[in-house]
């Protein structure tokens, strides 16, 4: 699975956002985390529409996460930049075809696959990333 570089950037807002926890404008995340700031207005926008951060206008104005760090998960945040992540792409019809039993074997390791992907990153939360981050290092 490869990711987009707007997920890699979206990915790194929000962490910016739950580090920080108070409201940042798009020129400080833009300059913090070194996204050009067209790019990351449109990513905001994104995750403005999937209710991952929202908007405030005025002076004091920028974005915020719409959850606390603990309750957003990785896997919406993916997926509000992504789509739908899988390993292999649907039949039209949303099934597979098995023409051979070792077909049918493969598409079952897949969607296994696909739905330990969404497990996983659904239980890795943004203040799980901030807070391995912020530990010290021993040495």
């Amino acid at each position: 699975m490869k990711l987009s570089r707007k997920t890699y950037y979206g990915l790194r807002a929000c962490l910016a956002l739950a580090d920080s926890h108070e409201t940042l404008s798009i020129q400080s995340l833009s300059d913090r985390e070194s996204i050009p700031f067209g790019y990351l207005e449109k990513i905001l926008q994104t995750l403005r529409k999937a209710h991952i951060v929202e908007a405030k206008k005025g002076t004091t104005g920028g974005y915020t996460l719409s959850r606390t760090p603990e309750h957003t998960s990785v896997w919406a945040i993916l997926y509000a930049l992504e789509g739908p992540l899988k390993t292999f792409p649907a039949a039209e019809d949303g099934k597979l075809l098995c023409l051979h039993v070792s077909h049918c074997q493969t598409n079952e390791l897949l969607r296994v696959l696909d739905h330990e992907l969404e497990n996983t990153l659904s239980n890795i939360s943004l203040a799980n990333l901030v807070e391995k981050n912020s530990t010290p290092k021993k040495s």
